[in-house]
């Protein structure tokens, strides 16, 4: 059964201004560097009119798992992630998919923007098929998950003001 994440993070900019940044490749660059430096490689970019899709790879080196996760898989983790984008009106909607390379682990959310400011909404399935702990890595994950959405929030704010439009 997988557990549930539901986060929020709030920008100080309007959701068109989000649009921009998130229609700019060197961001994703610029993001992956920042927040993942070690682990994270931009796979592919493709921004249309309305629609964004983001396929990158991220990581978590093991000295920053936790014990339950090591346990179960050893080393560093190596996580496939697709994120999709699409703006209609004054909102951005999107899905998230990651897995995790060699592991039964999977995350498959969505995510609503709207507002002014701008605030994004997640919500997602995150399961793990191992019997017995596969709740207490779903957790472990949703707390990754949580700090990493924080981080790329932060990121996100940072590289606005760098780049004004």
């Amino acid at each position: 059964m997988a557990s549930k994440m539901e986060h929020a993070v709030s920008y100080p900019i309007s959701v068109p201004r989000l649009w921009q940044v998130l229609s700019t490749e060197q961001y994703w660059r610029d993001l992956l560097e920042a927040i993942n430096s070690s682990h994270g490689k931009l796979e592919s970019f493709a921004a249309g009119e309305d629609t964004i899709t983001v396929t990158m790879q991220q990581g978590v080196p093991e000295e920053k798992l936790p014990s339950i996760v090591t346990k179960v898989r050893p080393g560093d983790l190596e996580i496939p992630r697709r994120s999709t984008f699409t703006l209609a009106g004054d909102q951005i909607t999107g899905e998230i998919v990651a897995t995790v390379a060699g592991a039964p682990a999977k995350v498959n959310g969505t995510l609503v923007t709207s507002g002014d400011p701008a605030t994004t909404t997640y919500e997602a399935d995150v399961e793990v098929s191992v019997p017995f702990v596969g709740g207490k890595i779903e957790k472990a994950i949703i707390d990754q998950l949580v700090e990493l959405l924080d981080s790329e929030r932060d990121q996100t704010i940072a590289w606005e003001a760098a780049h004004p439009s």
